[in-house]
């Protein structure tokens, strides 16, 4: 079963491809999503941008980013690494 995620009405993201970018169990992660604990924000893209959508995950201090191209293709932008170090902007 795959558990997707609503971004927004026309983009949505495979929570277990999530849930392992963040290195967590996925049953683990849905219910830290249900809990209110992982946040995500969708920016679309304007201009030459049009088409495309920035997702940004956060949860427990880290972020993950992607770009969903307008052919679909999701793509981990460099900095998005939740492996790496904790984003401290706030969640």
């Amino acid at each position: 079963m795959t558990d997707l995620i609503p971004l927004s009405a026309d983009v949505e993201v495979d929570g277990a491809a999530i849930a392992h970018a963040f290195h967590v169990p996925v049953p683990f992660f849905m219910a830290e999503m249900r809990r209110g604990n992982v946040r995500g924000t969708v920016e679309r893209g304007v201009g030459e941008d049009a088409g495309r959508h920035r997702l940004i995950f956060r949860y427990r201090g880290r972020k993950l980013v992607i770009l969903r191209q307008p052919d679909g293709r999701l793509v981990t932008e460099a900095p998005g690494d939740p492996t790496s170090a904790p984003d401290t902007r706030g969640s």
